[in-house]
């Protein structure tokens, strides 16, 4: 099994689409016909629920690695979504205000430096964008509670090497602070939540007034 397809096995596991679900919920007030593009989509997870959520939102998938898209086209329902090979060097081969909205899920707190991309981003958010990242936070405790929650399925083990893969950089990210110093610095609004029993941080930015999600407020 090659590395492309044990991700979309891990992808595939029943727990990852509870790790998704804030991604899913920041994605509900949008219009139907908004335009969502998911970066370092990988194979394809988040688009294939997005679509299953929401049938009216348009998705758009990129990423740098050519085999994971190939296991993301594998989906039946991703066989009409453009997806598009990234090169190395960040730069996203789209126009200026394409998207209403861009997804970033377990991206960004594995870059040395993510500020490139970030202002990418930015290039290809409509002026009132939004911008959605979802990452490991390392922490967060094993209880039952989460065991419950994401099932005894036998696919599941994958839930904790991810936790063990994922924690240091996890941790690492949430001492940078480079989402609320990008929001400020180009002017927009921040929110941040813990979901997945504090095993999950969803960031939003909002090139609003005022950020629509409530800082107060977890997802389970």
């Amino acid at each position: 099994m090659n590395f492309a397809h044990f991700f979309r096995y891990v992808q595939d596991a029943p727990w990852y689409a509870h790790f998704l679900m804030p991604v899913l919920e920041a994605l509900r007030p949008l219009p139907p016909n908004a335009h969502v593009l998911d970066v370092g989509t990988g194979a394809g997870k988040l688009i294939e629920l997005g679509q299953a959520a929401y049938p009216g939102l348009r998705w758009t998938g990129a990423d740098v690695d050519e085999v994971m898209l190939a296991e993301a086209r594998q989906r039946l329902s991703l066989h009409r979504v453009p997806l598009h090979h990234l090169q190395e060097d960040g730069r996203l081969p789209f126009e200026d205000g394409a998207f209403d909205v861009v997804t970033f899920c377990s991206v960004l707190f594995l870059l040395p430096d993510p500020e490139p991309l970030l202002q990418e981003a930015r290039r290809v958010l409509r002026p009132e964008g939004r911008l959605i990242t979802l990452t490991p936070t390392g922490n967060g405790r094993l209880t039952f509670t989460v065991l419950r929650q994401i099932g005894w399925h036998p696919h599941n083990w994958t839930f904790f090497l991810w936790r063990t893969m994922t924690a240091g950089n996890g941790r690492a990210w949430a001492q940078k602070n480079t989402l609320p110093t990008f929001a400020q610095q180009t002017r927009a609004a921040y929110s941040q939540q813990h979901g997945f029993q504090g095993l999950a941080v969803i960031e939003v930015i909002d090139w609003v007034a005022k950020s629509s999600l409530q800082t107060s407020r977890a997802y389970a």
